[in-house]
């Protein structure tokens, strides 16, 4: 498989992948204003995603993205820090 089509592959992986506010997060224990961070949107928002059924919002798929994403990035925390760390500090590789 080319670079190419490497990255075609993940791009495609990556527009597959959702997961709900509820779903995030009770399985990381946060609450809404944790929530609003990561997905950076207003603390209003987030708690009507967590809400009761009377003040519920649905998520839309891009936040939903969002927060699979950092699902993936929290549970590989161990490989994926240190790779964070690097990116961010270019100039002192490892």
């Amino acid at each position: 498989m080319s670079e190419a089509q490497q990255h075609q592959h993940l791009l495609e992986l990556h527009n597959q992948m959702f997961l709900s506010p509820q779903d995030f997060s009770y399985r990381w224990g946060l609450g809404y204003e944790e929530l609003a961070k990561i997905c950076a949107i207003s603390k209003s928002t987030a708690y009507h995603w967590l809400g009761g059924q009377a003040s519920r919002r649905e998520a839309g798929l891009p936040y939903q993205r969002i927060m699979a994403v950092a699902d993936f990035l929290f549970a590989n925390a161990e490989v994926i820090n240190p790779l964070l760390e690097q990116w961010h500090n270019p100039q002192h590789p490892n």
